[in-house]
């Protein structure tokens, strides 16, 4: 332990440097699960709870229940229910008082060593106005998706209910698999609505924060989850954040594709062990397992989607070949949007993987449930 401990007092200038840095941080692009995410990435739990602290004293002071973006004000309500402790310190009259409150024995080292992983935070895509641009009082939210059927929504959780407590993987799947028609064929019905002029689906961008292990594998099986819904992705390897764009509709759907599937995917590469392996071959052929699984996931969304389109159609009395404009029309605007956020990106290559792995992935994702369930992801 230092000897030369400072500990932070009331009004000093490193709560100040920290606030500082934190809406410096916004202004570039940032977002609150953002930076949360970034500290956790010291694995610290300090880090972790003084940023938090900070995060939710500032949303305070800023009074981002009434201002800021829904999808912004959100995160907040997530981080303050994540963190019950820095949710009671963040209100203090001060920042010092609150961060002591959190972290009792913090130091201004501490803080300034937040501050300047904060300071160093690259300028990203803005895909929410940052605290300087918001209104006095937030206006109605355009980016969620289009109002849904309550009808529909109750059959999609009842057949999802029935399908979380059967013992019977078939039947699982089959009831999971009406469940993702029905929810297939209300992105379509939010598509004709847009294109009508009856109702809006914004094109909008969502950060998904991703910890490891096999953090390139989550990345193959998030943007296989994308792919086959309309959905572009971009990964940045040195943040561990993907931003994912797309319209309101498709992209709820593709995050809470994810969540699922994720859960399913590390139940599944437990399940199948390591064939025997073991130390670095064994994380091999996991490695290969999850790649296998995302490969035969998008290819089983795809048909899945490309089934739940015709019906959708005929459901509506349209021809199919009236309704392919009409997403095309959506996914052109989706790449415009990707383009606008992000003029210069490249493909990630696949690197060669353990044949034994990746074939049995595949074979466990055959059973792998393709309804969303009711999982939080990390926005």
């Amino acid at each position: 332990m230092r000897n030369d401990r400072t500990y932070v007092r009331a009004g000093s200038l490193s709560e100040h440097v920290l606030l500082a840095e934190l809406r410096a941080a916004y202004e570039r692009g940032w977002q609150p699960a953002d930076v949360l995410h970034v500290a956790g990435r010291s694995g610290a739990a300090l880090d972790v709870a003084l940023a938090a602290t900070a995060v939710l004293f500032d949303a305070r002071l800023g009074r981002a229940a009434e201002r800021a973006p829904a999808d912004w004000a959100q995160q907040i309500d997530e981080i303050s229910a994540r963190h019950p402790r820095p949710a009671h310190a963040a209100g203090a009259p001060a920042l010092a008082d609150g961060l002591r409150g959190a972290c009792p024995g913090v130091t201004r080292f501490d803080i300034e060593g937040l501050a300047f992983t904060w300071k160093y935070l690259p300028t990203v895509a803005i895909l929410a106005p940052p605290p300087s641009r918001w209104p006095s009082v937030r206006s109605a939210d355009t980016h969620r998706p289009p109002a849904h059927d309550p009808r529909i929504l109750d059959r999609i959780r009842a057949l999802l209910s029935k399908a979380e407590s059967t013992n019977f993987p078939d039947e699982a799947e089959a009831l999971t698999a009406k469940a993702q028609e029905l929810v297939t064929r209300h992105a379509v019905g939010a598509a004709l609505l847009a294109d009508r002029g009856s109702g809006t689906d914004a094109v909008v961008g969502r950060r998904i924060r991703l910890d490891g292990p096999y953090i390139r594998e989550k990345v193959l099986l998030l943007t296989a989850i994308g792919d086959a819904n309309r959905v572009r992705t971009v990964w940045f390897t040195r943040l561990q954040i993907a931003t994912a764009v797309g319209t309101a509709t498709d992209l709820h759907q593709t995050t809470l594709l994810f969540s699922s599937l994720l859960v399913q995917a590390g139940r599944a590469v437990q399940a199948a062990g390591t064939a025997g392996r073991r130390g670095a071959s064994a994380a091999t052929f996991r490695r290969a397992f999850l790649t296998g699984y995302a490969h035969r996931i998008g290819e089983r969304l795809r048909e899945a989607d490309i089934r739940a389109t015709a019906e959708a159609a005929a459901d509506a009395r349209i021809p199919i070949t009236s309704l392919a404009p009409i997403l095309a029309r959506r996914s052109d605007a989706v790449d415009s949007e990707f383009r606008r956020l992000f003029p210069v990106t490249r493909d990630s290559r696949t690197r060669g993987v353990d044949a034994d792995g990746f074939h049995a992935g595949r074979d466990a994702a055959e059973t792998a449930s393709l309804a969303p369930e009711a999982r939080p992801v990390d926005r």
